[in-house]
């Protein structure tokens, strides 16, 4: 038994690059997904935002009457809003995948059932 020769059987070819792109080409947005995508966008540039408006104290700031002299960019808080953005953007957009996947189906269901 030489390994080659079954290497050699069991082997694929791999995929030219235009059937590729063809494919790639082939998949598009639907709403749910393009308003995925819009919001995320808009909530990256909302935490930049707000980690300038809602500044933080700084570590080497003196505190005098709950007051900070000096602040730093607030991090934490762009972090936060970034993460959350993108969870709730993800959930949005599997929604959007889901109902293109559903929609799909019922369009092969339906070509089927009128043969």
């Amino acid at each position: 038994m030489d390994m080659f020769h079954e290497i050699d059987k069991v082997k694929k070819n791999l995929p030219k690059l235009k059937s590729v792109s063809h494919e790639v080409n082939k998949m598009s947005l639907n709403v749910y997904q393009k308003i995925a995508v819009i919001i995320f966008i808009i909530c990256l540039i909302i935490g930049v935002l707000f980690g300038n408006l809602f500044p933080a104290c700084g570590s080497s700031s003196e505190f005098y009457a709950d007051r900070c002299f000096s602040t730093e960019f607030n991090f934490s808080l762009m972090l936060f809003i970034w993460f959350i953005s993108f969870i709730v953007c993800m959930l949005f957009y599997i929604l959007g995948h889901i109902v293109s996947l559903l929609s799909s189906i019922n369009e092969k269901i339906s070509k089927s059932s009128k043969n």
